[in-house]
């Protein structure tokens, strides 16, 4: 049996890969990792296939513990990149239609015309105001009137 071992530690090397490369998570890699420590230790003549598959399990045990934390650190972004309509939360533009909360108005930010509603509700924000936008709700922008100097 020890003869055929490399057989299977490849096989379980290309499977572990190939389901890492199925999904986002440092999952699988760890076994692959092992599985490798463990076919170049089953190339040595006369090695006990059960030290293999000791080899095997502690290497992937230590490798997961010891570097799946600094690598998810590593390659993780703590920032978040706002994309499409979120990033237009803090950008100024002017008011096209007049506001209110019962009935919205529409504003133009970057040359995009936008159904808003005010943020205060008893507020009314008048045409050719600047705004800025506080969030977005559903496919309207929330906004707030922006003091001018």
């Amino acid at each position: 049996m020890e003869a055929y071992m490399w057989i299977i530690w490849l096989a379980l090397f290309v499977i572990m890969l190939g389901l890492e490369g199925l999904g986002p998570e440092l999952i699988s890699i760890w076994f692959a990792i092992g599985a490798l420590v463990s076919l170049i230790v089953s190339l040595i003549p006369g090695t006990i296939w059960w030290i293999e598959v000791i080899i095997f399990v502690v290497v992937s045990i230590a490798t997961a513990v010891g570097l799946r934390p600094l690598l998810k650190r590593f390659l993780s972004s703590s920032e978040i990149i706002k994309t499409n309509v979120d990033s237009f939360v803090g950008k100024k533009g002017y008011v096209m239609k007049d506001i209110s909360y019962l009935k919205p108005g529409t504003v133009k930010i970057h040359d995009i015309t936008w159904t808003a509603v005010p943020l205060d509700t008893d507020e009314t924000i008048l045409e050719n105001s600047i705004i800025e936008v506080v969030a977005v709700k559903g496919n309207k922008l929330v906004v707030k009137k922006v003091e001018e100097k």
